[in-house]
């Protein structure tokens, strides 16, 4: 209950880790009761296309007459999946395979970082394209594997380079003394050091994911989802006309905003998620609000001072 507390309390005092956390909660309670309580009506009604914002439409309609908060609502929980599952596969395999490079050493080491080097080199959204085009995308857990299987080596990279600073810690090396088996020593020892750096990744890679699952439907790399705020988005900028359709740049706005609002609370949320987890940032930051604590009772006393001597 102390941790949960003092989670939150660090969050808090973080505005924009709180702010983030705040959309976010809010994208993520759409994602789960959204479709449960609006429903979603894809139907052509083209007396009602490209209306304004109303009571009926909070967001207007698109060019058939479908809502756009309906379609807005629908497609967060596509949004927020495909991201989510593919910073899962990327955590678990850039830890597993970090934390095999870091403890195993010798070839299997060289062979694990060499591999890494190769990913950090060259450039990963084209690769993702070939591996869409070789192998097609037909569900979100193909996609979210291509997604996962080239973003893996950074998280690796750090992963190795933490464990192999900390199995020459002390405790480490007590429980090497002691007998204890590896599995123990990584994830009873070694795990809860790295996890606040995994939760931001885990983060902040959600973040990344989205991004790039964007651009491959938008190439039609992707299953096709009608409600999918990139289809939405496809689907306006086809019919603005190259700026002439001043309804169809309205429509374009609606999923763009949607998108940038969620990155912009993804980012804001990993950035105060590492100070809120991590032990030697979260004393950092009981430090400095002791300081604070202290720098206003000297003044709230010296102000005491200067009334009385006023007086």
């Amino acid at each position: 209950m102390e941790a949960i507390k003092s989670f939150f309390a660090t969050m808090y005092h973080n505005k924009q880790a709180f702010i983030g956390m705040i959309i976010l909660f809010f994208f993520l309670l759409q994602a789960v009761l959204g479709p449960l309580i609006i429903p979603l009506d894809m139907g052509t009604d083209f007396l009602n296309r490209y209306q304004g914002p109303s009571l009926q439409h909070p967001l207007g309609t698109d060019y058939v007459g479908n809502d756009l908060f309906q379609q807005i609502v629908h497609g967060t929980r596509s949004v927020l999946f495909i991201g989510l599952l593919a910073s899962l596969f990327t955590v678990i395999l850039g830890f597993a395979l970090g934390a095999l490079a870091g403890f195993a050493g010798g070839i299997v080491d060289k062979i694990i970082s060499m591999v890494i080097q190769i990913l950090i080199s060259v450039p990963i959204f084209p690769i993702q394209l070939i591996i869409a085009v070789i192998f097609p995308v037909r569900n979100v857990l193909m996609l979210a594997v291509v997604l996962a299987v080239l973003s893996w080596a950074w998280l690796a990279r750090n992963v190795r380079a933490t464990i192999l600073s900390l199995k020459e810690r002390e405790f480490v090396l007590v429980c090497r003394i002691m007998g204890l088996p590896k599995r123990h020593i990584i994830f009873k020892e070694i795990l809860p050091n790295v996890m606040s750096y995994l939760a931001s990744t885990f983060v902040l890679n959600t973040n990344s994911a989205i991004a790039t699952s964007v651009g491959l439907m938008l190439l039609g790399m992707a299953p096709y989802e009608p409600t999918h705020w990139s289809i939405m988005l496809n689907n306006a900028a086809a019919q603005a006309n190259s700026g002439m359709n001043t309804a169809g740049i309205f429509n374009m706005m609606v999923p763009t905003a949607a998108f940038v609002l969620l990155q912009m609370s993804l980012i804001f949320f990993a950035n105060g998620l590492d100070e809120a987890l991590n032990p030697r940032l979260r004393a950092s930051y009981k430090v400095r609000k002791k300081k604070n604590q202290n720098t206003a009772v000297g003044m709230n006393q010296e102000g005491g001072v200067s009334h009385a001597n006023g007086q």
